[in-house]
């Protein structure tokens, strides 16, 4: 447990100044960069529990991963090009390597050189590329989803992790207290239903009550005069937002707030599902040990990327 708070306290030393201040936002990018990295490496280590992969494989997955990464927030430049935000780190990264191209065609590359791995590597098979694919996917989507929310504001990661801790903290003492019912026991056998309704209900309460309020809470805070809930709007960016409630009335933007947070309160607890059976699959305990008393960088991400993903899915299709 003290290994476990003092790893917390110097993360939170170490993130907190890269999401507080504007300046150093490249630096968070190229942190959020090097995450994606030693995720993808976790990922690999993990599948190769049961298989290694030829080590030319390995490079090309952790340098694909870390492209996908960057060519997400050059497809997220495309958007936003004629608005005040600059351009980020990871697009001036790929102009700088003449690799200006978008999420799409990035994936078709990435797929092309792994489906060309299969004839070129004796030991990579039609499995392995699946394997590839979902550590290049799984890494360089989750934390380019990551980093798209702290351009859309500061707000939403907190709203995001408010959602997935409050969600995974009252699932446990939930679970303890009134679980009976077990939810995956093949995956999580501590897991319970009643946990993770209780979870979800006490999370979506909070976040759906804070986002709502947001304006009247902060506006006196951040002198956010225009802003009513907390998707009233995206630090300007006209050209791509569309999630404004203000023409609903109050009743239905508070319905719309507690859809998303339902959403995304179930979308973590998927998240952890997904990487525990990963990891029961393989038969590990932890991804990795980059955290002291943590885990892997996957240890502790895991619900975030997953709701992460699930909510720019949601600023996508609204």
């Amino acid at each position: 447990m003290k290994q476990r708070i003092i790893t917390g306290t110097i993360l939170c030393l170490i993130f907190v100044p890269l999401l507080l201040v504007p300046e150093l936002f490249p630096l968070f990018q190229f942190v959020m960069l090097v995450l994606a990295i030693v995720a993808s490496i976790e990922m690999i280590r993990l599948y190769e529990k049961e298989k290694k992969f030829p080590k030319g494989v390995k490079i090309i997955t952790i340098i694909s991963s870390a492209l996908i990464y960057m060519s997400c927030l050059s497809e997220w430049d495309n958007f936003v090009k004629n608005s005040e935000i600059e351009s980020s780190f990871s697009v001036r990264v790929l102009n700088l390597l003449n690799l200006q191209i978008g999420f799409l065609p990035m994936f078709l590359i990435v797929t092309i050189i792994f489906l060309s791995c299969m004839v070129f590597c004796k030991n990579y098979d039609g499995a392995d590329i699946g394997k590839s694919l979902t550590i290049v996917c799984y890494t360089g989507l989750g934390f380019g989803a990551l980093t798209i929310l702290r351009f859309l504001g500061l707000r939403f990661l907190v709203y995001l992790f408010l959602i997935t801790s409050l969600t995974d903290v009252f699932a446990y003492f939930g679970g303890f207290k009134f679980g009976h019912h077990k939810m995956c026991p093949n995956i999580s056998p501590k897991k319970t239903w009643e946990g993770a309704i209780i979870g979800s209900m006490i999370a979506v309460i909070v976040a759906t009550g804070i986002s709502f309020f947001y304006g009247e809470i902060f506006r006196s805070v951040f002198n956010q005069e225009k802003i009513e809930t907390l998707f009233s709007n995206a630090n300007g960016v006209s050209v791509f937002w569309r999630l404004n409630f203000d023409h609903l009335n109050k009743f239905g933007q508070f319905m719309a707030i507690l859809g998303i947070s339902t959403f995304i309160s179930v979308a973590g607890q998927v998240g952890d599902l997904v990487a525990s059976k990963l990891k029961r699959t393989y038969g590990i305990k932890d991804y990795g040990n980059i955290f002291p008393g943590h885990g892997g960088v996957l240890d502790r991400l895991d619900s975030a990327i997953f709701a992460s993903l699930a909510l720019i899915l949601v600023f996508i299709l609204l």
